[in-house]
């Protein structure tokens, strides 16, 4: 009789299933219940806005702020400055008291890309004008700041005189003076050479603060 086949001492370990898991309540839900609200664009700050006008900057109604580009020397000498000389002689000395009193153009220059606000200071029939200096060359002539320069210190500048602005009709400083309403020229293009479009774009992209004007007209005569 044959005797039995032994069993092996190690038999080998059985695998054993493991327990089927219990579905995913959230993942047994159907595809809609998992659709997220679509993220909302956040509005955009505005901006500056320029339009274009033909004609004499200087006919604007009382009270209207007329902007032009200066320099820290404290000369008004050629060009439309020299025009603003001529027709505000008053605020002309303003502003030759602030670059050669208040400052000293060797020792202590007026800040490029800052600015001076002047308000209506004229007597007889000159018209009630506030000026707006922007400083965006420390010189003049040959001697002028750099085109890449002059546009940096631009957009301080306007800044500056904006909140200038704001700051009056708060009644911050002064009386509450009102500005109705703010003309400019075509800012760098003439004496300072820096071509027209390339201010354009620093002045369209300053974010316009509460409170400040947000529209500014640009006059040229051509």
């Amino acid at each position: 009789m044959p005797s039995p086949i032994p069993e092996p001492s190690n038999p080998l370990p059985t695998k054993r299933k493991q327990p089927a898991s219990s579905p995913n309540p959230e993942s047994s839900e159907p595809n809609e219940s998992k659709r997220t609200e679509p993220k909302r664009s956040k509005p955009t700050a505005p901006t500056l806005t320029l339009t274009n006008h033909t004609g004499d900057i200087f006919s604007a109604p009382p009270n209207t702020l007329l902007i032009h580009a200066c320099n820290t020397q404290g000369s008004w000498g050629a060009g439309i400055a020299a025009a603003f000389r001529d027709r505000y002689p008053n605020a002309y000395l303003q502003y030759r008291s602030h670059c050669l009193k208040a400052h000293d153009p060797r020792a202590n220059p007026v800040p490029t890309g800052s600015c001076l606000l002047i308000p209506p200071c004229e007597t007889g029939d000159v018209p009630r004008h506030w000026i707006g200096c922007l400083f965006t060359s420390a010189k003049y002539g040959r001697a002028k700041d750099r085109p890449d320069v002059i546009l940096t210190n631009t957009g301080p500048a306007m800044r500056d005189l904006l909140e200038e602005v704001r700051a009056r009709e708060m009644g911050t400083e002064g009386e509450g003076e009102v500005v109705s309403g703010i003309r400019m020229c075509k800012i760098n293009s003439a004496r300072f050479g820096v071509p027209w479009h390339r201010t354009v774009e620093v002045l369209e992209g300053i974010v316009v603060e509460e409170g400040w004007k947000g529209d500014a007209e640009v006059w040229s005569i051509d």
